[in-house]
């Protein structure tokens, strides 16, 4: 019996040792630490002119501080609707009286309705707004994140990602196999929706945003980032319609609507771009100069 438990101490030691650096390597992965800037604002909150919501086309489309803003990013990568929403929420309180929130519209604006990645609010919203919430898996992502298979494969694919297939590069094909690959993407996604009959309950969800932003007094305001050439070949006018703009159509908001997503400035420049969809630290510092100029003109600022 007591060389059975010295074997079994020496395995769980073993495994643990060999657990430690995934676990850390996880731990300390871009995609794990995706909400940090959220988290210092909540650590340490102030008051802010402008609040922006979506997805990752939002995230990193703004960089409002070298207009002198106070600027909070609330937006995460595949962000639903519904948790822009609740986001709003939470920290809409920290916005100035009549400061403006940006409602960022993408091509999966109706489309996504589960949220992918929960862990990301474990930390920046209160459990009782996570759905679903599981005590296991919250501890887990907290305390042993490389026993998820997804935050493994996350934070492995950004350590390889400079080591794809040439083809699966995103400029490769002049951006054109990349943004191929989104459309596909977008487009099982869309019909799944549709099939599942979510798309309106992310229609009611845009309305609810901008009629709890009339109440609190927000300036609320519609826009869609500016992407590449090769990404617009695929998403033309028709696609956008039948995937976005129908929807806004029928909803006859009464508020601003600022489409760059066709931008001339943009289009053709790569140099703007981390990929064909979205911006770079130029290309968002460049893009938000044009907002807040766009804000200006319709006395939102």
């Amino acid at each position: 019996m007591g060389h059975l438990f010295i074997k079994l101490t020496i395995i769980v030691t073993v495994v643990l040792l060999l657990f430690m650096p995934v676990n850390n390597f996880v731990k300390h992965s871009y995609d794990y630490n995706i909400n940090h800037a959220i988290l210092a604002f909540k650590k340490h909150p102030y008051p802010v002119d402008i609040i922006n919501l979506g997805a990752s086309h939002s995230m990193y489309g703004y960089y409002f501080k070298p207009t002198g803003l106070s600027h909070l990013d609330l937006a995460l990568p595949a962000q639903t609707i519904q948790y822009d929403f609740k986001l709003l929420r939470e920290y809409g309180k920290y916005l100035k009286p009549g400061g403006v929130v940006i409602v960022s519209i993408s091509q999966i604006t109706f489309a996504n309705s589960e949220a992918k990645h929960i862990g990301n609010y474990y930390k920046v919203l209160d459990r009782t707004e996570i759905e679903p919430f599981r005590l296991i898996d919250y501890y887990s992502y907290l305390y042993l994140p490389g026993t998820n298979s997804g935050s493994f494969n996350s934070a492995l694919s950004g350590k390889l990602k400079n080591f794809k297939w040439n083809s699966h590069q995103p400029w490769a094909n002049n951006g054109k196999n990349y943004s191929g690959r989104k459309y596909e993407k977008v487009e099982a996604q869309y019909r799944e929706a549709v099939e599942n009959n979510n798309i309106q309950q992310n229609v009611k969800q845009l309305r609810q945003i901008v009629e709890y932003c009339s109440e609190k007094g927000y300036r609320v305001i519609l826009t869609m980032e500016p992407v590449h050439q090769s990404y617009q070949e695929y998403f033309n006018e028709e696609v956008m319609n039948r995937l976005v703009f129908q929807y806004l159509k029928a909803l006859k908001l009464d508020v601003p609507f600022l489409n760059y997503m066709r931008d001339q400035r943009f289009a053709d420049n790569k140099d703007y771009f981390i990929d064909p969809d979205h911006l770079n630290r130029e290309g968002r510092k460049m893009f938000s100069w044009i907002v807040y100029k766009d804000l200006k003109k319709l006395g939102y600022l």
